[in-house]
Protein backbone atom coordinates (compact mmCIF):
# COMPACT_ATOMS: atom_id res chain seq x y z
CA UNK A 1 0.00 0.00 0.00
CA UNK A 2 1.33 3.11 -1.30
CA UNK A 3 1.78 5.55 1.55
CA UNK A 4 0.70 9.84 0.62
CA UNK A 5 2.08 12.69 2.74
CA UNK A 6 1.63 15.92 2.72
CA UNK A 7 4.08 18.44 3.39
CA UNK A 8 1.83 20.52 5.88
CA UNK A 9 1.06 17.46 7.92
CA UNK A 10 4.53 16.10 7.97
CA UNK A 11 5.55 19.86 9.41
CA UNK A 12 3.43 20.01 11.86
CA UNK A 13 4.96 16.66 13.30
CA UNK A 14 8.63 17.99 14.00
CA UNK A 15 10.46 21.13 13.28
CA UNK A 16 13.23 21.03 10.58
CA UNK A 17 14.42 18.96 7.45
CA UNK A 18 17.23 17.76 9.42
CA UNK A 19 15.30 16.35 12.35
CA UNK A 20 12.72 14.83 9.58
CA UNK A 21 15.49 13.42 7.87
CA UNK A 22 16.99 11.58 11.04
CA UNK A 23 13.58 10.43 12.36
CA UNK A 24 11.16 8.95 9.78
CA UNK A 25 12.00 6.27 7.39
CA UNK A 26 13.38 6.94 3.83
CA UNK A 27 10.48 6.23 1.94
CA UNK A 28 8.36 9.20 3.95
CA UNK A 29 11.24 11.49 3.78
CA UNK A 30 10.89 10.77 0.44
CA UNK A 31 7.85 11.48 0.06
CA UNK A 32 8.20 14.71 2.10
CA UNK A 33 10.37 16.17 -0.26
CA UNK A 34 8.85 15.04 -3.40
CA UNK A 35 5.75 16.83 -2.12
CA UNK A 36 6.74 20.23 -1.59
CA UNK A 37 9.33 19.89 -4.96
CA UNK A 38 8.42 23.03 -7.40
CA UNK A 39 4.94 24.12 -5.67
CA UNK A 40 5.66 27.90 -7.38
CA UNK A 41 5.37 25.97 -11.22
CA UNK A 42 2.39 23.20 -9.76
CA UNK A 43 0.68 26.53 -9.23
CA UNK A 44 0.19 27.54 -13.26
CA UNK A 45 0.16 23.87 -14.26
CA UNK A 46 3.13 23.27 -14.38
CA UNK A 47 5.14 19.92 -13.08
CA UNK A 48 8.41 20.30 -12.16
CA UNK A 49 11.25 17.56 -12.34
CA UNK A 50 13.92 16.07 -10.68
CA UNK A 51 16.74 16.32 -13.00
CA UNK A 52 18.99 13.10 -12.92
CA UNK A 53 19.84 13.39 -16.97
CA UNK A 54 21.87 16.57 -16.87
CA UNK A 55 22.09 20.03 -17.62
CA UNK A 56 20.09 20.32 -20.92
CA UNK A 57 18.92 23.60 -22.53
CA UNK A 58 15.10 21.26 -22.66
CA UNK A 59 15.27 20.94 -18.82
CA UNK A 60 16.47 24.76 -17.93
CA UNK A 61 20.13 23.98 -17.49
CA UNK A 62 21.03 24.36 -13.74
CA UNK A 63 19.66 25.95 -10.64
CA UNK A 64 21.30 29.68 -9.52
CA UNK A 65 22.75 29.85 -6.14
CA UNK A 66 21.37 31.93 -3.55
CA UNK A 67 24.39 34.71 -3.67
CA UNK A 68 23.59 34.56 -7.87
CA UNK A 69 19.47 34.99 -6.70
CA UNK A 70 20.61 37.85 -4.43
CA UNK A 71 22.65 39.27 -6.81
CA UNK A 72 20.29 39.84 -9.30
CA UNK A 73 17.09 41.12 -6.83
CA UNK A 74 19.85 43.56 -5.95
CA UNK A 75 20.59 44.57 -9.42
CA UNK A 76 17.11 45.15 -10.42
CA UNK A 77 16.39 47.85 -8.09
CA UNK A 78 18.14 51.25 -9.88
CA UNK A 79 19.28 51.73 -13.00
CA UNK A 80 23.24 51.93 -14.45
CA UNK A 81 24.75 52.57 -17.76
CA UNK A 82 24.68 49.16 -19.55
CA UNK A 83 28.18 49.26 -22.13
CA UNK A 84 29.64 50.34 -19.11
CA UNK A 85 28.51 47.60 -16.66
CA UNK A 86 29.19 45.37 -19.77
CA UNK A 87 32.73 46.90 -19.85
CA UNK A 88 33.11 46.61 -15.78
CA UNK A 89 31.50 42.93 -15.21
CA UNK A 90 33.94 41.32 -18.18
CA UNK A 91 36.66 42.91 -16.87
CA UNK A 92 35.90 41.43 -13.42
CA UNK A 93 35.42 37.93 -14.72
CA UNK A 94 37.99 37.86 -16.78
CA UNK A 95 40.80 38.84 -13.87
CA UNK A 96 38.96 36.61 -11.40
CA UNK A 97 39.46 33.32 -14.47
CA UNK A 98 43.10 34.38 -14.96
CA UNK A 99 42.28 35.69 -19.09
CA UNK A 100 43.18 38.78 -20.85
CA UNK A 101 39.16 39.62 -21.76
CA UNK A 102 35.50 38.64 -21.23
CA UNK A 103 32.04 39.37 -22.38
CA UNK A 104 29.11 38.18 -20.58
CA UNK A 105 27.10 36.46 -23.51
CA UNK A 106 23.10 35.58 -24.28
CA UNK A 107 24.29 32.01 -23.96
CA UNK A 108 26.76 29.71 -25.38
CA UNK A 109 25.27 29.93 -28.51
CA UNK A 110 25.33 33.89 -28.69
CA UNK A 111 29.24 33.44 -27.88
CA UNK A 112 29.03 31.38 -30.78
CA UNK A 113 27.47 34.32 -32.82
CA UNK A 114 29.43 36.80 -31.47
CA UNK A 115 32.85 34.99 -32.10
CA UNK A 116 32.11 34.53 -35.93
CA UNK A 117 30.53 37.79 -36.24
CA UNK A 118 34.31 39.24 -34.46
CA UNK A 119 36.36 37.25 -36.84
CA UNK A 120 34.73 38.34 -39.67
CA UNK A 121 34.40 41.98 -38.94
CA UNK A 122 36.93 43.18 -36.46
CA UNK A 123 36.57 46.47 -35.10
CA UNK A 124 35.07 47.55 -38.32
CA UNK A 125 32.21 49.54 -37.72
CA UNK A 126 31.07 49.60 -41.20
CA UNK A 127 31.37 45.87 -41.78
CA UNK A 128 29.66 45.45 -38.49
CA UNK A 129 26.59 47.33 -39.74
CA UNK A 130 26.97 44.96 -43.14
CA UNK A 131 26.73 41.96 -41.86
CA UNK A 132 25.39 38.95 -42.51
CA UNK A 133 25.88 40.42 -46.09
CA UNK A 134 30.12 39.81 -46.23
CA UNK A 135 30.86 40.88 -49.24
CA UNK A 136 34.26 41.89 -49.76
CA UNK A 137 35.05 39.95 -46.37
CA UNK A 138 36.60 37.02 -44.78
CA UNK A 139 33.51 34.59 -45.69
CA UNK A 140 34.56 30.94 -44.39
CA UNK A 141 34.56 29.06 -41.40
CA UNK A 142 36.90 25.52 -41.24
CA UNK A 143 34.75 23.01 -39.28
CA UNK A 144 35.53 19.54 -38.85
CA UNK A 145 32.89 17.18 -40.68
CA UNK A 146 32.51 14.75 -37.97
CA UNK A 147 31.57 17.59 -35.54
CA UNK A 148 28.72 18.51 -37.40
CA UNK A 149 26.02 16.78 -35.60
CA UNK A 150 25.65 17.75 -32.23
CA UNK A 151 26.99 21.44 -32.92
CA UNK A 152 25.69 24.38 -32.91
CA UNK A 153 26.98 25.59 -35.97
CA UNK A 154 23.75 27.79 -37.18
CA UNK A 155 25.30 30.35 -34.97
CA UNK A 156 27.76 31.03 -37.29
CA UNK A 157 26.27 30.57 -40.36
CA UNK A 158 23.70 33.20 -39.02
CA UNK A 159 26.64 36.08 -40.05
CA UNK A 160 26.69 34.73 -43.60
CA UNK A 161 29.61 32.62 -43.48
CA UNK A 162 29.57 29.28 -45.66
CA UNK A 163 31.14 26.51 -43.48
CA UNK A 164 34.29 24.44 -45.27
CA UNK A 165 33.84 21.08 -43.96
CA UNK A 166 36.87 19.33 -43.61
CA UNK A 167 38.19 15.50 -42.29
CA UNK A 168 41.61 15.51 -41.80
CA UNK A 169 44.42 17.98 -40.66
CA UNK A 170 45.95 18.33 -43.70
CA UNK A 171 42.20 19.30 -45.18
CA UNK A 172 42.71 21.68 -42.42
CA UNK A 173 45.75 23.20 -43.65
CA UNK A 174 44.74 23.03 -47.48
CA UNK A 175 41.16 24.85 -47.01
CA UNK A 176 42.70 27.83 -45.02
CA UNK A 177 42.85 30.43 -47.07
CA UNK A 178 42.69 34.77 -47.16
CA UNK A 179 38.76 33.87 -47.30
CA UNK A 180 39.37 32.02 -44.19
CA UNK A 181 37.92 34.19 -41.08
CA UNK A 182 38.07 31.23 -38.25
CA UNK A 183 38.56 27.43 -37.54
CA UNK A 184 36.06 26.32 -35.44
CA UNK A 185 36.55 23.35 -32.54
CA UNK A 186 33.99 21.55 -30.27
CA UNK A 187 35.09 20.50 -27.52
CA UNK A 188 32.81 17.91 -26.33
CA UNK A 189 33.18 16.96 -30.08
CA UNK A 190 37.19 15.93 -29.70
CA UNK A 191 37.20 11.92 -30.64
CA UNK A 192 34.81 12.64 -33.19
CA UNK A 193 36.66 12.05 -36.39
CA UNK A 194 40.08 11.83 -37.27
CA UNK A 195 41.73 15.20 -36.12
CA UNK A 196 43.00 16.11 -32.67
CA UNK A 197 42.44 19.49 -30.34
CA UNK A 198 46.14 20.13 -30.59
CA UNK A 199 46.59 19.45 -34.53
CA UNK A 200 43.48 21.70 -35.08
CA UNK A 201 44.59 24.51 -33.23
CA UNK A 202 48.01 24.42 -34.06
CA UNK A 203 47.01 24.78 -37.80
CA UNK A 204 44.87 27.73 -36.92
CA UNK A 205 48.27 29.38 -35.21
CA UNK A 206 50.80 28.71 -38.04
CA UNK A 207 48.25 30.48 -40.48
CA UNK A 208 47.27 33.48 -38.01
CA UNK A 209 43.89 32.60 -38.18
CA UNK A 210 41.76 32.80 -34.90
CA UNK A 211 40.54 29.48 -33.29
CA UNK A 212 37.19 29.16 -31.74
CA UNK A 213 36.38 26.89 -29.11
CA UNK A 214 32.57 25.61 -28.31
CA UNK A 215 33.53 24.61 -25.10
CA UNK A 216 29.40 25.16 -23.61
CA UNK A 217 29.40 22.49 -21.05
CA UNK A 218 32.77 21.55 -20.49
CA UNK A 219 32.34 22.82 -16.70
CA UNK A 220 33.47 20.83 -14.88
CA UNK A 221 36.59 20.60 -14.35
CA UNK A 222 37.01 24.19 -13.31
CA UNK A 223 40.42 24.50 -14.91
CA UNK A 224 38.95 24.85 -18.18
CA UNK A 225 37.52 27.81 -17.65
CA UNK A 226 41.04 29.58 -18.01
CA UNK A 227 42.64 26.46 -19.54
CA UNK A 228 41.41 26.35 -23.19
CA UNK A 229 42.44 30.10 -23.35
CA UNK A 230 46.15 29.23 -21.63
CA UNK A 231 46.24 26.39 -24.05
CA UNK A 232 45.89 28.48 -27.13
CA UNK A 233 42.25 29.52 -28.21
CA UNK A 234 41.93 32.56 -29.17
CA UNK A 235 38.27 32.66 -27.94
CA UNK A 236 36.19 30.39 -26.07
CA UNK A 237 32.48 30.24 -25.41
CA UNK A 238 31.08 28.50 -22.51
CA UNK A 239 26.74 28.43 -20.79
CA UNK A 240 26.46 30.58 -17.81
CA UNK A 241 23.60 27.75 -17.13
CA UNK A 242 25.09 24.12 -16.79
CA UNK A 243 28.01 23.93 -14.79
CA UNK A 244 28.57 27.29 -13.93
CA UNK A 245 25.39 27.44 -12.07
CA UNK A 246 24.26 30.47 -13.38
CA UNK A 247 21.54 31.90 -15.94
CA UNK A 248 20.53 29.99 -18.09
CA UNK A 249 20.19 32.88 -20.67
CA UNK A 250 23.80 33.82 -19.97
CA UNK A 251 27.24 32.59 -21.53
CA UNK A 252 30.65 33.33 -21.09
CA UNK A 253 32.79 34.39 -23.89
CA UNK A 254 36.52 34.72 -23.34
CA UNK A 255 40.02 35.02 -24.77
CA UNK A 256 42.08 38.07 -26.81
CA UNK A 257 40.62 41.19 -25.64
CA UNK A 258 41.10 42.55 -29.56
CA UNK A 259 38.57 40.04 -30.20
CA UNK A 260 36.34 40.44 -27.35
CA UNK A 261 36.27 44.30 -28.20
CA UNK A 262 34.99 43.51 -31.52
CA UNK A 263 32.21 40.75 -30.15
CA UNK A 264 31.16 43.78 -28.05
CA UNK A 265 30.88 45.88 -31.45
CA UNK A 266 28.96 43.59 -32.65
CA UNK A 267 26.34 42.79 -29.76
CA UNK A 268 23.29 44.48 -27.57
CA UNK A 269 22.87 47.33 -26.94
CA UNK A 270 24.53 48.74 -30.44
CA UNK A 271 21.07 48.80 -32.66
CA UNK A 272 22.67 48.33 -35.55
CA UNK A 273 24.62 44.91 -34.91
CA UNK A 274 23.79 41.27 -35.33
CA UNK A 275 23.53 41.27 -31.85
CA UNK A 276 20.90 43.32 -31.22
CA UNK A 277 18.69 40.15 -30.13
CA UNK A 278 21.46 38.80 -28.13
CA UNK A 279 20.22 41.14 -25.13
CA UNK A 280 21.53 41.07 -21.76
CA UNK A 281 20.06 42.57 -18.86
CA UNK A 282 21.52 44.47 -15.73
CA UNK A 283 20.38 41.64 -13.50
CA UNK A 284 21.84 38.69 -15.50
CA UNK A 285 25.21 40.34 -16.08
CA UNK A 286 25.55 40.82 -12.51
CA UNK A 287 23.87 37.14 -11.77
CA UNK A 288 26.60 36.18 -14.11
CA UNK A 289 29.45 37.78 -12.08
CA UNK A 290 28.23 36.38 -8.74
CA UNK A 291 27.85 32.67 -10.35
CA UNK A 292 31.62 33.00 -11.49
CA UNK A 293 32.87 33.80 -7.60
CA UNK A 294 30.66 31.39 -6.57
CA UNK A 295 31.78 28.72 -8.74
CA UNK A 296 35.95 29.28 -8.75
CA UNK A 297 35.18 29.47 -4.22
CA UNK A 298 33.37 26.26 -5.00
CA UNK A 299 35.21 22.98 -2.84
CA UNK A 300 34.71 21.17 -6.24
CA UNK A 301 36.39 17.37 -4.49
CA UNK A 302 33.46 17.73 -1.90
CA UNK A 303 31.38 18.03 -5.09
CA UNK A 304 32.73 15.22 -6.60
CA UNK A 305 32.30 13.11 -3.38
CA UNK A 306 28.75 14.26 -2.98
CA UNK A 307 27.73 13.45 -6.15
CA UNK A 308 29.29 9.88 -5.87
CA UNK A 309 27.45 9.50 -3.06
CA UNK A 310 23.85 10.17 -4.89
CA UNK A 311 24.84 7.67 -7.72
CA UNK A 312 25.47 5.14 -4.73
CA UNK A 313 22.40 5.77 -3.14
CA UNK A 314 20.44 4.95 -6.08
CA UNK A 315 22.10 1.76 -7.06
CA UNK A 316 21.87 0.55 -3.20
CA UNK A 317 18.11 0.90 -3.89
CA UNK A 318 17.44 -1.12 -6.64
CA UNK A 319 20.36 -3.80 -5.76
CA UNK A 320 18.39 -6.26 -4.64
CA UNK A 321 15.84 -6.21 -7.71
CA UNK A 322 16.35 -9.66 -9.97
CA UNK A 323 19.28 -9.31 -13.37
CA UNK A 324 19.20 -5.52 -12.08
CA UNK A 325 23.13 -4.70 -12.70
CA UNK A 326 24.74 -0.93 -11.86
CA UNK A 327 27.87 0.95 -12.13
CA UNK A 328 29.08 4.16 -10.76
CA UNK A 329 31.50 5.52 -13.03
CA UNK A 330 32.90 8.87 -14.79
CA UNK A 331 32.24 9.42 -18.47
CA UNK A 332 35.75 8.77 -20.63
CA UNK A 333 36.14 11.76 -22.85
CA UNK A 334 33.04 11.79 -25.63
CA UNK A 335 31.98 8.56 -24.18
CA UNK A 336 27.99 8.35 -22.55
CA UNK A 337 25.58 10.79 -22.31
CA UNK A 338 27.80 13.13 -20.42
CA UNK A 339 30.66 13.36 -22.85
CA UNK A 340 33.38 14.04 -21.45
CA UNK A 341 31.94 15.71 -17.77
CA UNK A 342 33.76 14.25 -15.51
CA UNK A 343 31.22 13.46 -12.69
CA UNK A 344 29.99 10.41 -11.40
CA UNK A 345 27.38 8.72 -13.57
CA UNK A 346 25.26 5.57 -12.89
CA UNK A 347 24.64 2.76 -15.57
CA UNK A 348 21.89 0.65 -14.66
CA UNK A 349 21.11 -2.47 -17.28
CA UNK A 350 18.90 -5.76 -16.90
CA UNK A 351 18.53 -9.03 -19.00
CA UNK A 352 15.28 -7.62 -20.96
CA UNK A 353 15.23 -11.46 -22.10
CA UNK A 354 13.99 -11.72 -18.17
CA UNK A 355 12.63 -8.39 -17.90
CA UNK A 356 9.93 -7.31 -20.01
CA UNK A 357 11.25 -3.79 -19.79
CA UNK A 358 12.84 -1.49 -22.03
CA UNK A 359 15.07 1.46 -20.92
CA UNK A 360 13.07 3.90 -22.92
CA UNK A 361 9.97 2.81 -21.20
CA UNK A 362 11.16 2.53 -17.85
CA UNK A 363 12.77 6.48 -18.38
CA UNK A 364 9.06 7.06 -19.67
CA UNK A 365 7.59 5.65 -16.63
CA UNK A 366 9.67 7.75 -14.42
CA UNK A 367 8.97 11.24 -16.45
CA UNK A 368 4.98 10.35 -15.92
CA UNK A 369 5.45 9.54 -12.59
CA UNK A 370 4.60 11.70 -9.53
CA UNK A 371 7.09 13.34 -9.11
CA UNK A 372 8.18 13.23 -12.37
CA UNK A 373 11.92 12.22 -13.16
CA UNK A 374 14.28 12.67 -15.95
CA UNK A 375 16.91 10.39 -16.75
CA UNK A 376 19.18 9.37 -20.19
CA UNK A 377 17.64 5.62 -21.77
CA UNK A 378 19.25 4.46 -24.73
CA UNK A 379 18.87 1.14 -26.38
CA UNK A 380 21.44 -0.23 -24.12
CA UNK A 381 21.27 1.10 -20.78
CA UNK A 382 19.89 3.82 -18.56
CA UNK A 383 22.26 6.70 -17.23
CA UNK A 384 21.71 9.16 -14.75
CA UNK A 385 23.65 12.06 -13.80
CA UNK A 386 24.36 13.08 -10.54
CA UNK A 387 25.08 17.10 -10.61
CA UNK A 388 21.65 18.49 -10.72
CA UNK A 389 20.41 16.55 -7.97
CA UNK A 390 19.66 18.11 -4.54
CA UNK A 391 20.52 16.35 -1.30
CA UNK A 392 17.14 14.08 -0.62
CA UNK A 393 16.46 13.49 -4.39
CA UNK A 394 18.53 10.82 -4.99
CA UNK A 395 16.55 8.86 -2.01
CA UNK A 396 13.26 9.47 -4.34
CA UNK A 397 14.40 8.56 -7.71
CA UNK A 398 15.95 5.69 -5.95
CA UNK A 399 12.40 4.40 -5.00
CA UNK A 400 10.53 5.35 -7.91
CA UNK A 401 13.23 3.25 -9.96
CA UNK A 402 12.94 0.15 -7.46
CA UNK A 403 9.45 0.75 -7.96
CA UNK A 404 8.95 0.47 -11.79
CA UNK A 405 11.77 -2.37 -11.60
CA UNK A 406 9.90 -4.79 -8.96
CA UNK A 407 6.55 -4.12 -10.47
CA UNK A 408 7.59 -5.28 -13.68
CA UNK A 409 9.59 -8.16 -12.18
CA UNK A 410 6.15 -9.06 -11.15
CA UNK A 411 4.78 -8.82 -14.65
CA UNK A 412 7.45 -10.66 -16.27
Amino acid sequence: MKMSWSRRNLLAGVAGSWLMEALLPRHLYASYLADGHGEIYRQIGIRPIINAAGTYTLLTGAVISDKVREAMSEASRCFVHLPQLQTVVGARIAKMIGVEAALVTSGATGSILLATAACVTGKDRQKVRQIPDITGMKSEVIFPKAQLKGSYNHAARSVGVRLVEVETIEEVKSAISPKTAMLFWTNILEVQGKITRKEFLAAGKAASVPVFNDAAAELPPVENLAGLVREGFDLVGFSGGKGLRGLQSTGLLLGRKDLIEAAQLNNNPNDDAIGRPCKVGKEELMGTLAAVEVYLSRDHEADLSLWKGFMESIAHDVKDVDTIKTNVYIPSPGGGPGGGHPIPYLKVQWDQSKLKLTYQDCARQLREGEPSIEVNASREAMDLASYNLFPGEERIVGLRLREILRDAVKKS
